[in-house]
């Protein structure tokens, strides 16, 4: 009998392994179907759409299916939301390096301002794809409520932080993880721990 509990234990775990690869492949070539630059974020949100529906307990969900229907479904939303991060990243960085490059101690203490909101801003990209996938606001409305939840959900927020350190330090200690669970283990770690910020109802439902 305990033979066979660890068969089975050894199954399962081979189970969400295949799942975990399978769903990081998806990721890839509908990325790369997309040329990347229009892919890239809506194979994104499929994949934590997918991964969310597996964490409150659908787990014998069509993987191929659940995700080719979100992929298509917001392609045109997460594209827009997608650049917009982009460019409100890139604007922050840009006068980031100006006020640092300007003398003064006005513009040194501009310079660390914007290098808080440059943080802030990192911190908001960890929870955009979770928001997205959990709620349905309007576009740019998912950008303040991600804020809203980093700002008020500490020990989650550091929580992800720290899951997404560990799991680029792994990746980093074995590249050739990238390919195979790369984008769906950081999409796991991420989805799993923001879920915890959301209302047990709203999870639920």
């Amino acid at each position: 009998m305990v033979f066979e509990g660890l068969i089975w234990k050894l199954y399962k775990i081979a189970e969400v392994i295949a799942k975990i690869v399978y769903l990081n492949l998806l990721w890839v070539v509908f990325s790369l179907l997309g040329v990347v630059a229009l892919g890239l974020f809506p194979a994104t949100a499929a994949m934590f759409s997918v991964i969310r529906k597996w964490l409150i307990g659908e787990n014998d969900i069509p993987i191929f299916k659940t995700f080719l229907e979100h992929y298509k479904s917001e392609f045109v939303q997460t594209n827009l939301l997608g650049y917009a991060m982009i460019l409100l990243g890139a604007v922050l960085y840009i006068d980031l390096r100006f006020f640092q490059s300007s003398g003064g101690i006005i513009t040194l203490v501009i310079s660390y301002f914007f290098l808080f909101l440059l943080l802030v801003y990192f911190v908001v990209l960890l929870y955009i794809f979770p928001v997205f996938v959990h709620y349905q606001f309007k576009t740019f409305e998912y950008i303040k409520y991600a804020l809203i939840l980093a700002v008020g959900r500490p020990f989650q927020t550091i929580f992800m932080i720290v899951g997404s350190l560990l799991v680029l330090t792994l990746l980093r200690m074995v590249p050739i993880l990238i390919i195979y669970i790369g984008g769906s283990l950081l999409c796991y770690v991420l989805m799993r721990i923001s879920i915890k910020s959301f209302p047990k109802e709203e999870t639920q439902e």
